[in-house]
């Protein structure tokens, strides 16, 4: 885990900043394959997230499983932070290793209102 992965972890955003400033990369990987952008979706830090978006994250980014931010932001219900990715051109419909989608991780952990996001911007339910 790099240091800015874990300013996401921890939500600091003045000490995220200071690292983009000095060029810290946004995308980096952990051992996993997730940026600090999937670490800020998983644990529901918004200003996190926008920071990285605002600074050049890639927001389809993919971990080792074929996840996306937007894959964790709808298993974990962070509704937030799925319109933000959304806004900002998070791929809807994107298919992890195992062919799931944002919305199939939605409706499988109860995501309610994280789904009815998803479909409101197009996620395919067929």
């Amino acid at each position: 885990m790099s240091i800015l992965h874990y300013t996401a972890l921890k939500n600091s955003k003045e000490t995220a900043t200071i690292l983009i400033s000095h060029g810290a990369d946004i995308n980096k990987k952990d051992k996993c394959g997730d940026t600090a952008l999937h670490y800020a979706a998983i644990h529901n830090k918004y200003e996190i997230a926008e920071l990285l978006i605002s600074h050049g994250a890639n927001i389809n980014e993919k971990d080792k499983d074929g996840d996306t931010a937007l894959h964790y932001a709808a298993w974990f219900n962070r509704k937030e932070i799925a319109e933000l990715l959304i806004s900002h051109g998070a791929n809807i419909n994107e298919k992890d290793n195992a062919g799931k989608t944002a919305l199939y991780y939605a409706a499988c952990e109860y995501s309610g209102e994280t789904a009815e996001i998803l479909i409101s911007h197009g996620a395919n339910y067929n």
